[in-house]
């Protein structure tokens, strides 16, 4: 399978890159580019053709990696948005600034995959796979800007899959609880803000960038090819244990 991810070299992307590129051909977007040439040299990634610097607020660039994307890899049949921000702040405490931030990098994203990614998918199908977080189904002190733009991720996956049904594109979206990332260093470094992280989810400990590899597979898989518009909760029982 012929695989573009975006937001690869760090967390989440980084660790679906690692296993990804076992048993598939991937070509990988993120804004570093030293990070992005050290992943294609490495011996480690030996199916990873080739990377780009895109900048997921900005629809030209997308547009850009987009297409040299599919020069690389010939055909593309799945879309990763693994790219994403975190802001933990009240709306009283927001500038204008932050909040269209967050919303660019999270959801216009997803919007600028889709624009573009439409006409490599649409002649033989495929899938697009967005990130939201189970923070958007449950009420958490601070996150109404993240939780809304996360929220919107799972919008536009259930969207886009009755939009792009009759091409037999797939959209899905993955919510994780909390993930312990570089993006989420400011918590997890804290020994009182990482306990109390760790109770609000019902296994009692915080994900592993790991732990989304079998789910991302398993979407991925034609034998998932009817599994469309849906938000999975990868949480460890944030959103639905108490």
């Amino acid at each position: 399978m012929n695989i573009v991810l975006v937001g690869a070299t760090s967390g989440i992307g980084h660790s679906l890159a690692e296993n990804l590129s076992r048993n598939n051909k991937l070509f990988i977007g993120s804004r570093n580019e030293t990070k992005i040439n050290d992943m294609v040299d490495n011996p480690s990634f030996s199916n990873i053709l080739d990377g780009g610097v895109v900048d997921v607020s900005e629809f030209d660039s997308i547009e850009d990696f987009l297409d040299l994307a599919r020069n690389a890899l010939g055909k593309i049949d799945a879309i990763i948005n693994c790219a994403g921000s975190l802001l933990l702040r009240p709306p009283h405490m927001l500038k204008e600034d932050d909040i269209l931030s967050v919303y660019k990098t999270n959801v216009f994203s997803c919007l600028g995959l889709l624009k573009y990614g439409f006409k490599h998918l649409k002649d033989e199908g495929g899938s697009f796979l967005f990130f939201s977080s189970a923070a958007s189904k449950v009420g958490l002190k601070n996150h109404e800007v993240i939780s809304g733009a996360k929220g919107s991720v799972s919008s536009i996956a259930l969207s886009a899959a009755s939009t792009y049904s009759n091409y037999n594109i797939r959209v899905n979206a993955i919510a994780p609880g909390l993930v312990d990332t570089p993006m989420t260093s400011k918590i997890t470094s804290s020994k009182m803000s990482l306990e109390y992280s760790r109770k609000m989810h019902g296994l009692n400990r915080i994900g592993k960038p790991e732990n989304f590899v079998p789910i991302v597979e398993s979407l991925l898989n034609e034998k998932s090819n009817w599994i469309t518009g849906q938000t999975i909760f990868v949480d460890g029982g944030l959103s639905n244990i108490k």
